[in-house]
């Protein structure tokens, strides 16, 4: 089991204090990602013909993230979500 000190357990929202706690956990919620990340994905939608104003590359980079999946395999999946399955 690995140890955690106190500041590790803050930046993960396990220990807090009042409100400090409810902000490291509603952080804990959006993964963030690095500017690489999102000038990654505004160059994947932009090869795959979409623009910035149908797709926001950060928040495209954010769900690729919390998915764990691949720019290709994210796009698959909102494509067949927004179409109902029909992808």
């Amino acid at each position: 089991m690995t140890h955690l000190d106190q500041k590790q357990r803050l930046g993960i929202g396990l220990v807090g204090r009042g409100k400090k706690r409810e902000h490291n956990m509603a952080s804990a919620k959006v993964k963030k990602v690095a500017n690489a990340e999102i000038r990654a994905a505004k160059t994947f939608l932009n090869k795959k013909g979409l623009t910035t104003d149908e797709v926001s590359p950060k928040k495209f980079a954010q769900a690729a993230k919390k998915l764990d999946k691949s720019f290709k395999e994210t796009l698959q999946i909102l494509a067949r979500e927004l179409s109902g399955g029909q992808v």
